[in-house]
This record gives structure tokens, sequence and C-alpha cells, in this order.
């Protein structure tokens, strides 16, 4: 995941568009136009009312740089992957385990135990007691735990750094494997993006649980979509460590199964 995530939330960002430098030519309404060179860049998050020119969308697919298109939450209505690469290893494998009859039960199976995994874990560096309650119902135990300590609602703060994360992990998914049908379309109601990237949720409880929010009461979408930001940009390498643990989990999970 080299180069720098480019995120284009602000309303104050009008327009995005490329040079014949092949550098991103980015317009606000506030300040001056900046322009970074598209090699440099590794994703890009942007509203989906964001003037996009052709061009700068034709570069970023032939680079092979995503582009999100999210709205007011953060949350992305769609991603533009680029052109696929050669086949990979876990391309192959994702596509043999898709035509195999058992796919369902196994992966529903691996993706229940890597949810109550990774939920027991938030639960404990959160510090909220595994009853059976928290354990049948671990969002809503970490959410009152959040309230009780911030003394405010914390779902958006959450949704936020969730969202964030899950578009860094469709890139390196997308990066691995090269085939973004396989991740998201292959068949009706299999969305492999979204599943993975709902396991990430439960890192955004623990970060937002020990965030300082005392002074964060109140916000707008775009304040807390700033926020998030501003926090994911601070713990990209963690954040990144866990994506990477995530997407080894689930080619480990392919290769036990399928190889």
């Amino acid at each position: 995941m080299s180069g720098i995530p480019l995120y284009l939330q602000n309303s104050k960002v009008q327009r995005l568009d490329i040079d014949s430098t092949q550098r991103l030519r980015i317009e606000r309404s506030d300040l001056s136009e900046k322009r970074i060179p598209l090699h440099l860049v590794s994703r890009i998050v942007c509203r989906s009312s964001l003037d996009i020119s052709a061009r700068a969308l034709v570069a970023c697919m032939k680079k092979g740089v995503p582009l999100a298109l999210v709205d007011n939450d953060g949350q992305a209505i769609g991603w533009c992957m680029g052109a696929r690469r050669t086949e990979t290893t876990m391309r192959q494998l994702l596509a043999h385990a898709l035509d195999d009859y058992e796919w369902n039960e196994y992966y529903s199976q691996w993706l229940l135990s890597q949810r109550q995994a990774n939920a027991a874990q938030s639960l404990l560096l959160c510090i909220v007691p595994a009853t059976s309650q928290a354990r049948n119902n671990p969002r809503a135990a970490l959410c009152n735990a959040h309230r009780q300590k911030h003394q405010q609602a914390c779902g958006n703060f959450v949704n936020a750094l969730t969202y964030l994360a899950q578009h860094e992990l469709s890139a390196h998914l997308n990066q691995e494997t090269g085939a973004p049908d396989l991740l998201a379309w292959a068949r009706p109601g299999l969305n492999i993006i979204h599943d993975l990237g709902s396991l990430l949720s439960f890192h955004a409880h623990t970060d937002v649980h020990h965030a300082h929010l005392s002074l964060q009461k109140d916000l707008d979408k775009e304040a807390i979509s700033a926020w998030a930001t501003r926090h994911y940009e601070k713990h990209t390498m963690h954040w990144q460590q866990r994506i990477a643990q995530i997407s080894w989990s689930f080619e480990q999970f392919l290769r036990n199964n399928w190889l």
C-alpha cells in the first residue's frame, strides 16, 4: 500500500482534474489550486458531488489508483478500481473457491468466527465485561461503553473511521486480486469487501473508545468526517497492520480449503 491517500470529502473542494504532466489538479473555493503527482497517490476518497474530469478518471484507472465515491456520512456509494491486473495467486484461489458448491457453508462459518474473535478483542481492549449479553450483541455493548465514557453517542465516529478503513481495504484487496467482480459481484448477496470491512468496525470501536472526544460534541457529519480523517492518518501504520492481518487471514482461509 505505497503512496499517500487523497481525501476530497470537504465541501469546499470543487473539482478534480489532471494536467499534461500527470499531476492531479485540485480546485477549492477557499484556497489556491493544488497539484499532486498521480504516481504519489495510493487511492482517492471523494464526495459523490465532486466535479471529476473524465481525463482524471481515466488516468486513475490506467495507473490502478482506486477511487471511492462517498456520501455525506463517508459511506461508499461505489468504487472505480481501474484496469484489472494480471491474475494473482489470491485471484486464482478466490475464483476456484467461488466455484465450489460448499463455498457458502465454509465462508459463513469462517466469517462468523472472525467476527467473534474481533468482537472479543474489542470488548477486552475497551474493558467491557464479556457477559453473555455482550457476546451476543457486542456492538451494542461497545456503544454503551462509549456513551458512558464520552457522555455522548459515538456511532457516527465509529462509522466514519470504519468507512475510511473499508476504502483502504478495498484498494488493498483489489491490488491483491485484480478482480473487483469477484470481490463484490460474483453472485447475488456476496460482497467480500463489505464483509471483511465489517470486521474493521470493531477496531474502530477500540479507537473511538480510547480517543479524546470531550471537546468533539455536537459535530455535524462533515466535521466528524474531518476528525476521522485526522485520526486515521495519525494512526495509519496501525490501521495498515489491521488491514494486512484481515487480508492475510482471508488468504489463509482460501489456501486451507482450496489450495
